[in-house]
């Protein structure tokens, strides 16, 4: 019984020691085939050092470059602010788990659809659009920045 728990605690100490890696260790760790990493540093700056943790990304959202679909682009009037609304409302009734933004965007009213990483994940979601039926001029904008739930 004295050895299994020695032996608990000695694996406990080593995963311990094993997540608490700073990257400057990580870093001079011999790969086999690779090179080697020598790094010559003041004691005081590693220990200023942070040590390396692997958060967890998921449920976190990120900003990245990608592309939208747009749907619908009208003038700066009342009824393309109403047909931008009901284009984001037939798109949501068919699609109800891809993100819409209706928005002016001077001069006009628009309605854009997606957050895609890629431009062949954007043509991918055009085309499905397209089968709709209900939308003539359906183009690929690449987006400055979306957010991307991972």
């Amino acid at each position: 019984m004295k050895r299994i728990a020695l032996s608990l605690l000695l694996l406990a100490a080593t995963l311990s020691v094993a997540a608490q890696e700073k990257i400057t260790d990580r870093l001079q760790r011999p790969v086999p085939g690779k090179g080697t990493v020598i790094i010559h540093q003041d004691a005081a700056l590693y220990r200023l050092l942070g040590n390396i943790s692997s958060p967890s990304l998921t449920g976190t959202r990120i900003q990245a470059r990608g592309y939208r679909v747009q749907v619908y682009a009208g003038g700066n009037t009342r009824a393309a602010r109403e047909a931008a609304l009901r284009a984001a409302s037939s798109i949501r009734s068919a699609f109800p788990d891809v993100s819409i933004y209706t928005e002016f965007i001077s001069p006009r009213w628009v309605c854009r659809v997606g957050d895609c990483r890629t431009y062949e994940e954007a043509d991918h979601l055009l085309r499905d659009i397209r089968a709709l039926g209900t939308f003539k001029e359906l183009t690929i904008l690449p987006n400055q920045v979306i957010n991307i739930q991972l």
